[in-house]
């Protein structure tokens, strides 16, 4: 059997195809989350949703069989043919293959979620753990390929983290920042001791904590590309912010405001790849923080003209103004922790090709 261990130009076409059948299977949560909100009465198992999720499984499945046969050495066991990267990929398929047959069970016994206990149902984190495995192919073979354990980010582990950062989103939906109303919601200010000042206070808290955990989402994938690489890849923001909010908006409906404030945060996600492609290396090197909290504040910033045009802004300046800021911070403080310990300061070895 042909071996390309050592050909970098077929491994990366067969990586690349890999994360297109990851593009089939990250769709099919996204169509299945969509069909548990938008159809309560959804009380069977065998649905086309669950059948678009169990058919891109079955064909990535069928297709790592056959990257491990084309792997193959006379003699050779095929799961010993597995290139590097792919043994997670096996994994992956067992786990959904045992965490499916749990969570038909499940259902059998307990009934079907439809809000948002679908989303922190055991059997279905369970799922979304399989699938994590499964989209990491790309850069579990980057990382094997690279030197000194860098990744070298070929456009499919680029693609693969894009894909994963999507994922993230899906289960993090019920608390993204690009579908709460945030902003546009009336909040009056209720004196500390004065009945209702909790509930009402309430959604301020939760949209708050909601731009922290979507930046904590787009950011941290940013840094862990820029892990071995002199520059980030080209629209690398945008394409992390479009899976962040894209996502999403489209699995809840395309409602208007979350369509301004995704499209707003997109917009405002371009202007940073460009700035970013102009900006000094010695920035990146040095000034990272800086850099992660200008992306931040960019992107949210983006987000609230978009809502000011489309809706309008209906929280205090300090709440709004602080929600950028905040959020810029935490960006700041996840660049602090990924350079934690580095020589120098300097995070870069190879430029990304």
């Amino acid at each position: 059997m042909l071996d390309t261990a050592e050909n970098p130009v077929i491994n990366a076409r067969r990586d690349l195809v890999t994360e297109l059948l990851g593009v089939w299977l990250v769709l099919a949560v996204f169509l299945d989350g969509w069909a548990h909100l938008n159809l309560p009465s959804l009380e069977t198992f065998s649905t086309p949703w669950h059948a678009a999720l169990y058919s891109g499984m079955m064909a990535t499945a069928l297709w790592t069989a056959a990257v491990a046969w084309r792997n193959r050495k006379p003699g050779q066991q095929l799961t010993g043919a597995l290139p590097p990267g792919y043994r997670g990929t096996a994994a992956g398929l067992v786990l959904f293959a045992v965490a499916g047959g749990l969570d038909l069970l499940w259902h059998e016994l307990l009934g079907i979620e439809v809000t948002l206990d679908a989303l922190v149902s055991p059997t279905h984190l369970l799922l979304g753990f399989s699938l994590f495995l499964i989209l990491g192919t790309a850069v579990r073979s980057a990382r094997a390929a690279g030197r000194a354990g860098n990744v070298e980010w070929t456009p499919a582990a680029l693609f693969a983290v894009v894909l994963m950062t999507g994922l993230g989103a899906f289960f993090l939906i019920y608390c993204s920042a690009f579908l709460r109303p945030g902003p546009t919601a009336l909040f009056i200010p209720v004196p500390v001791g004065t009945p209702g000042r909790l509930q009402a206070e309430m959604p301020v808290v939760i949209a708050l904590t909601s731009y922290l955990l979507t930046t904590a989402l787009i950011i941290a994938p940013f840094l862990f590309t820029l892990s071995s690489a002199r520059r980030p890849a080209r629209g690398i923001v945008t394409m992390l912010v479009a899976a962040a909010a894209w996502l999403p908006v489209a699995m809840i409906g395309f409602r208007p405001t979350a369509v301004a404030g995704a499209a707003g945060a997109t917009a405002a996600a371009i202007l940073a790849d460009v700035l970013l492609a102009r900006l000094p290396r010695v920035w990146l090197d040095r000034r990272l923080p800086a850099v992660t909290a200008g992306i931040a504040a960019l992107v949210w910033t983006g987000q609230l003209v978009a809502f000011a045009v489309a809706d309008g802004i209906r929280w205090p300046v300090s709440l709004w103004l602080g929600a950028v800021v905040l959020s810029a911070a935490a960006a700041a403080g996840l660049a602090l922790l990924s350079s934690w310990g580095t020589a120098g300061g300097t995070r870069y070895a190879e430029p990304l090709g």
